[in-house]
């Protein structure tokens, strides 16, 4: 403990906490009072703001709760153990509305600085301590007031803050610029994508189910679930299915053996494309070899291709703008949307012939590839960003 500074809980230090009132999707707008809903601690804010994303009309929420210039506000439900309670601080001068699941902090200490202090691995453990990881984690005020942080003095905060403010800032522009050789890469490989597989002189017109045998998924037989430790018998949901179509090895779900002689007609093989037809309409991969004989979900499909078509200039069809465009047009909508076999089997691809696919296919390989390093290098940068802020708030508050 560095000479001055002392632990507190919340507790000591929150001079006021309070919870929220809900806002719901629907009631945001525009213009009007601006607000904060729990969502967006996680995906819009990260350390502080000084500007709310959302508005709303503050005469439709029930018994409005409102948060001032150097209030922290503490997501309380969330997706996993590790992000629950992430904490952001505000530092504009409107007054604003707190939704629900947001629990307020009023202090009188440099809000910045319990944020950062908020943010570090000792206090992200005890956020999580006695919390079970379910599809939604919850806190709670006295969950969040038993907290224990490293205080320093007051005339010290600010210091604290710049000096981190000013590593934070040289650590995401590193990723920034990841991520923006990665963005260029993605909407050049669209554009091309667009470009070459547009409809050309002397190419061949023909409904999908011309040219492939479409074979539908299968839902689990009532009352089976899905094993989390490997079988020999994969399950392949539409979860499952990332950018691009590829799979998520690390999180397949497997089947057993009983329940496998009852479904095992349904399986992908590697010569297939698979695609998604319910929930994430449209995404698409071809079937690799680790995937060869895996169960397929009833949200999904596979095309077996008749000789007429490359695979991977299928592929890459299925995924242009007027694939998908066609695909969302013949989707059934609905609180859980739909694209019915028959309907994709009427959506039209007009194709070249196989010598004209293969180049065609080269050129996209070849500028997928480089968005596939990029991506892999993006990840690696923003890995090694995360862990390099934490390594900081250790030495900080440690």
């Amino acid at each position: 403990m560095k000479e001055g500074w002392e632990y507190k809980m919340l507790g000591e230090i929150a001079s006021e906490m309070y919870r929220g009132s809900g806002i719901r999707r629907d009631q945001v707008t525009k213009e009007g009072t601006p607000c904060v809903r729990y969502g967006e601690i996680y995906t819009t804010y990260n350390i502080s703001f000084d500007t709310c994303a959302s508005y709303t009309n503050k005469a439709n929420i029930t018994s409005p709760k409102y948060f001032e210039h150097g209030d922290l506000l503490f997501a309380i439900t969330g997706e996993s153990v590790e992000d629950i309670g992430k904490t952001i601080a505000y530092l504009g001068y409107e007054k604003c509305l707190c939704g629900g699941d947001i629990i307020c902090m009023k202090h009188h200490q440099n809000p910045k600085y319990l944020a950062y202090a908020l943010s570090t691995p000792d206090a992200i453990r005890q956020k999580g301590i006695g919390k079970t990881k379910l599809k939604v984690v919850h806190t709670n005020a006295p969950a969040l007031k038993a907290i224990s942080i490293p205080l320093a003095p007051l005339s010290e905060q600010q210091s604290i803050v710049d000096y981190l403010d000013s590593a934070f800032a040289k650590i995401d522009a590193m990723k920034a610029n990841a991520e923006k050789a990665l963005n260029e890469a993605k909407a050049l490989f669209q554009a091309s994508l667009k470009e070459m597989l547009e409809p050309k002189e002397g190419w061949e017109e023909k409904k999908v189910g011309d040219v492939a045998e479409i074979k539908g998924g299968k839902r689990l037989p009532k009352g089976e679930k899905l094993l989390s430790e490997p079988t020999n018998h994969m399950y392949i949901r539409v979860a499952d299915f990332n950018e691009y179509g590829t799979v998520d090895l690390d999180d397949i779900q497997y089947i057993s053996d009983k329940v496998y002689e009852q479904i095992k007609r349904y399986i992908i093989k590697k010569e297939d494309i698979y695609i998604s037809i319910a929930g994430t309409i449209g995404k698409s991969g071809i079937v690799p070899e680790e995937l060869d004989g895996a169960n397929l979900t009833e949200n999904a499909c596979r095309l077996i291709l008749s000789r007429e078509l490359n695979q991977r200039f299928m592929y890459y069809m299925t995924i242009s703008p007027e694939f998908i465009r066609q695909e969302m047009e013949s989707t059934k909508i609905s609180a859980q949307p739909k694209l019915a076999l028959t309907r994709l089997a009427d959506i039209l691809i007009a194709f070249p012939s196989l010598s004209e696919q293969q180049s065609i296919v080269e050129t996209l390989d070849s500028l997928k590839s480089k968005v596939d390093r990029l991506q892999a290098n993006y990840d690696k940068i923003s890995q090694e960003c995360d862990a390099l802020k934490q390594a900081i708030l250790r030495e900080v508050f440690e």
